[in-house]
């Protein structure tokens, strides 16, 4: 269940209870999800960082359409975060549902940002600078909202950084000036690190925050929408909380996974059937709040396991350059 609680209920009513943190209920999780990390990542560059899932080039993709591919990431990682930045600056929020902007000034001139960045990543026009726009954006809104709020979602953060090192890529006004539209060269070995990172992070705070520190919250979603699906195959004994405490785990351990870079493509094959089995019940929501994290993910399932340099794959085809 690695999704919001925050974007469903009045989280007004469930504040994070940090006081928890030394109970069994969050430490064992933790341990869980800490432990796996550790024993996996060793054995990972143990095996001198062989993936388990094979990407496109092991699959047989020929070298020349796998760089090709790789030149079209910015446009589909520009193009969600636009769609998602435009649906919340027309909603009055920022960047999620639950970060309602408030009714003056402040608030109107944030979502016209939002909406002006998304115009600018969709359309691929001064997008660069719409990137630096965004973490402007981002930081404001930590004082607007605190800074937990937004670190739960620093994949965006992420996003801008990427966008600001690559640009927004092909098919956009930048390539015009022929200027806005070139990567920066040496922010480029850094673009996928940061962003896989970034993700990882958003779901390590989030697995804390809406999950292990926060039952009452995950109670009262799982009260309207009824998620726990153990009780249908034989497993009644792990109620709610438990399943909380579970989801929290998997969702602790996938962030801190991709934080590690240990067995990617294999942890976002994992990641996207959750993702997906909560669409058809939480709807439109649900799926325009995680667009960007749908975009990070084909770049992930893509690059993989790569380690980050200067030779890395995502490096030579935004350079130009060939096998």
């Amino acid at each position: 269940m690695i999704l919001h609680e925050r974007w469903f209920v009045d989280e007004s009513r469930f504040p994070v209870q940090f006081g928890t943190w030394s109970s069994p209920n969050s430490l064992i999780p933790v341990a869980v999800a800490v432990g796996i990390t550790v024993a996996a990542t060793i054995l990972f560059r143990a095996r001198g960082r062989h993936s388990v899932v094979p990407g496109p080039i092991a699959l047989g993709m020929p070298w020349e359409n796998y760089v090709r591919l790789l030149t079209w990431v910015p446009l589909v990682i520009g193009v969600h975060m636009g769609v998602t930045l435009l649906v919340s600056g027309v909603s009055r929020q920022l960047f999620v549902p639950n970060l309602v902007l408030p009714e003056n000034l402040l608030g109107g001139l944030l979502g016209m940002a939002e909406i002006a960045i998304a115009l600018a990543f969709i359309y691929g026009a001064l997008a660069r600078p719409a990137a630096a726009a965004l973490a402007l954006v981002g930081i404001v809104g930590m004082l607007v909202f605190g800074p937990l709020r937004i670190i739960e979602h620093t994949e965006i953060l992420g996003i801008a950084f990427f966008l600001f090192a690559t640009g927004r890529g092909p098919l956009a006004f930048d390539m015009a000036l022929d200027k806005l539209n070139r990567p920066i060269g040496p922010l480029i070995p850094y673009a996928v690190p940061v962003l896989r990172i970034a993700l990882g992070v958003g779901l390590t705070v989030v697995a804390f925050t809406e999950k292990l520190w926060n039952i009452p919250m995950g109670l009262a979603f799982l009260s309207e929408h009824n998620f726990n699906f153990f009780p249908y195959i034989g497993l009644p004994a792990i109620d709610d909380t438990k399943f909380l405490l579970i989801a929290g785990a998997v969702e602790l351990l996938v962030g801190l996974m991709l934080i590690a870079g240990t067995y990617v493509r294999l942890i976002i094959i994992i990641t996207l059937i959750p993702f997906n089995l909560t669409l058809p019940f939480l709807g439109w929501r649900e799926l325009v709040g995680h667009l960007p994290t749908y975009g990070i993910l084909a770049l992930l399932l893509l690059w993989g396991d790569e380690r980050p340099g200067e030779q890395g794959t995502l490096v030579r085809a935004l350079r130009g350059g060939g096998a």
